[in-house]
């Protein structure tokens, strides 16, 4: 199954069902909770970084404009 196609909340799903009992799990399991999780962290740094990227370019704006 290919994890990257899947959204945002079915991811969290998986975590959330794969991490309740861990001890029940499959290898298979363990494997799908595993790269659920590196997705999940892959999108939030990517998300995260454009956000700072709108902040550092909003903070030059303001700069340039609050010497006026």
């Amino acid at each position: 199954m290919n994890l990257r196609t899947l959204a945002t909340w079915e991811l969290r799903a998986i975590v959330k069902a794969l991490s309740i009992i861990p001890f029940l799990n499959t290898d298979e399991d363990n494997e799908r909770l595993e790269q659920a999780q590196i997705v999940l962290y892959e999108r939030r740094r990517k998300n995260t970084q454009s956000i700072n990227m709108e902040v550092k370019w909003l903070d030059q704006f303001t700069l340039l404009y609050a010497l006026d």
